[in-house]
């Protein structure tokens, strides 16, 4: 990624800030709703935009289309906003944070997963008591998830307090690559890894990011080109959505 691209959009997140977007009535509400409706689409959601808004703001669910569907939005929406509430505690990354996220998100769809090395309970934050894979590579053996949790913690923790400016998108998409690839629960990882990297940004009152949907194939293959050494090609993506959402966003606020 080019200086001109980093250069780009540290100067969309000043125009952002001078502007005052995000001081706007109800603007971190229907912010929060896009992202999230963004982030459980990435999973298979079949609702919309629309659908998600009428159902977070009036509780009224969109006909025709699944009741699975709904329950994920709201319960990725109350993980959310929790992890909001937090940081605004200024609340450090701790695995029992984590639990508790990964049993927001699953609350209601998740479940007990039964293997030979025991059962555990997706919809309560149990970590993963079996092995993960997808089409390109194996996840780390469970027996090692909570040291490997342990240290991502430490190591967020560490720098939590002494980035500032854009060092905290950097930092929080360290967190959301180390937290995909260790890949904690049975279910649900994506959007809790989504939620942290917002943590970061939350924590310090940065714009939040935002991944787009229609983005999620070059997304899958940023977080596949990355390693544990670099994240820059997830960086390099995360920084082009970040331009995306922040034009958008100063578009719509100039246009009024």
């Amino acid at each position: 990624m080019g200086k001109t691209t980093e250069r780009k959009l540290k100067d969309l997140r000043q125009q952002y800030i001078n502007l005052g977007i995000a001081t706007t009535i109800d603007f971190i509400k229907f912010t929060t709703m896009s992202i999230v409706h963004h982030s459980t689409k990435i999973e298979g959601c079949t609702l919309d935009e629309l659908d998600t808004q009428i159902l977070l703001e009036d509780g009224l669910t969109a006909k025709g289309k699944p009741l699975l569907d709904h329950l994920m939005m709201e319960d990725n929406y109350k993980a959310f906003k929790h992890a909001r509430y937090w940081a605004g505690y200024k609340g450090k990354v701790t695995k029992d944070f984590i639990q508790e996220l990964g049993a927001m998100v699953m609350y209601r769809t998740g479940g007990i997963v039964k293997t030979p090395m025991g059962a555990y309970d997706t919809s309560i934050g149990d970590l993963r008591r079996s092995a993960v894979r997808t089409d390109s590579r194996y996840f780390p053996d469970w027996t090692k998830v909570p040291k490997l949790l342990a240290s991502m913690c430490a190591f967020v923790n560490s720098q939590l307090d002494e980035v500032q400016g854009m060092e905290t998108l950097r930092l929080a998409t360290e967190l959301h690559y180390m937290f995909v690839d260790i890949h904690p629960f049975g279910d649900g990882n994506g959007r809790v890894g989504r939620i942290l990297m917002n943590y970061v940004q939350m924590y310090h009152g940065e714009p939040s990011v935002k991944i787009f949907a229609e983005d999620r194939k070059e997304y899958i293959a940023a977080l596949q080109e990355s390693d544990t050494e670099s994240c820059e090609p997830l960086y390099a993506f995360i920084v082009e959505q970040q331009i995306k959402f922040l034009s958008a966003e100063i578009e719509k606020f100039e246009a009024q």
